[in-house]
C-alpha cells in the first residue's frame, strides 16, 4: 500500500485546510500529538500567544481545553494554568504537548465534566480569568446551520456559560466564539472585543475578554 504524501492530511478531506497551516497552529506540530477535533479547533499559535498575554492576574482556568493549544499559551504567558476537559484521550495529548513545550509544570491537567459538582470542588480559590471556547458544533463549519449563533447554543451539558461563570471563583471571563456569534451582545460592555479575519478580511472568529460580572448579566440576545 503507498503511504499518504506529507501534505495530505491524515485525517480525511474534510480537515485538509487546517493540515495545510499546521505549523502555524504548532511551530513544533511534528514533535506534538493531535486528532482531528484537535486540529481544526486549535487556536493558532501566535494567535493563542497574543491573546493569552492579555489575561490578568496570574492564575489561568482554561475549560474545555482539548489538546492544549491556550493552556499552552498562557503557561508561556507565565501563568500558572488549571486546564479542564473531560476527555481522557485529548488530556493525554495535552499533557504530551505541554511537555514538547517546556511549561508542563506550569499546568494542571484535570479530566471531568466542569459542570460537576465533585469537578468544581477541586479548583483552586484565586482564578483570575476563566477561559471558554466551547463546542460551535459536531464538527468543521457546523455551527453555521445556525443562522446567528447565541450564548444559549454554546452552553455546556446543557449548563449556560453564564451560570457557569457565576459559580466559578474569577474576576475576568475570556471568550472565543464563532464567526455567526451575536457580536452586539457585547456592543455597550468595556473590555477587549478582536476579530482575527483571512487575509482577505472574512472573520475566522471572535475574542472577548470582560469582567466576570458583565458577562454573568448579559442578555439572552442583543437588542434590535
Amino acid at each position: 500500500m503507498t503511504e499518504a504524501p506529507e501534505s495530505t492530511c491524515p485525517f480525511g478531506p474534510r480537515y485538509q485546510v487546517y493540515w495545510d497551516m499546521r505549523y502555524e497552529l504548532f511551530s513544533r506540530f511534528d514533535e506534538a500529538r493531535v486528532d482531528a477535533a484537535g486540529l481544526y479547533t486549535m487556536v493558532p499559535e501566535a494567535a493563542a500567544l497574543h491573546l493569552a498575554k492579555r489575561a490578568t492576574g496570574s492564575r489561568v482556568l482554561d475549560v474545555c481545553s482539548g489538546i492544549g493549544s491556550m493552556s499552552i499559551a498562557f503557561a508561556r504567558a507565565g501563568k500558572q494554568v488549571t486546564a479542564v476537559e473531560i476527555d481522557t484521550g485529548k488530556v493525554e495529548m495535552a499533557r504530551h504537548n505541554a511537555r514538547v513545550y517546556g511549561v508542563a509544570d506550569r499546568i494542571e491537567f484535570l479530566v471531568g465534566d466542569i459542570t460537576s459538582r465533585k469537578l468544581l470542588e477541586t479548583l483552586p480559590e484565586d482564578i483570575d480569568t476563566l477561559f471558554l471556547d466551547p463546542p460551535w458544533g459536531k464538527g468543521p463549519g457546523d455551527y453555521r446551520r445556525r443562522g446567528i449563533t447565541q450564548l444559549s447554543d454554546l452552553a455546556l451539558a446543557d449548563a449556560d456559560l453564564r451560570a457557569l461563570a457565576r459559580g466559578l471563583p474569577c474576576r475576568e471571563v475570556m471568550l472565543r466564539i464563532p464567526p455567526n456569534f451575536d457580536i452586539d451582545l457585547f456592543r455597550d460592555v468595556p473590555g477587549d472585543k478582536v476579530g482575527f479575519t483571512t487575509g482577505s478580511g472574512l472573520v475566522h472568529w471572535y475574542f472577548v475578554r470582560i469582567a466576570k460580572q458583565a458577562f454573568v448579566d448579559l442578555p439572552d440576545k442583543s437588542a434590535p
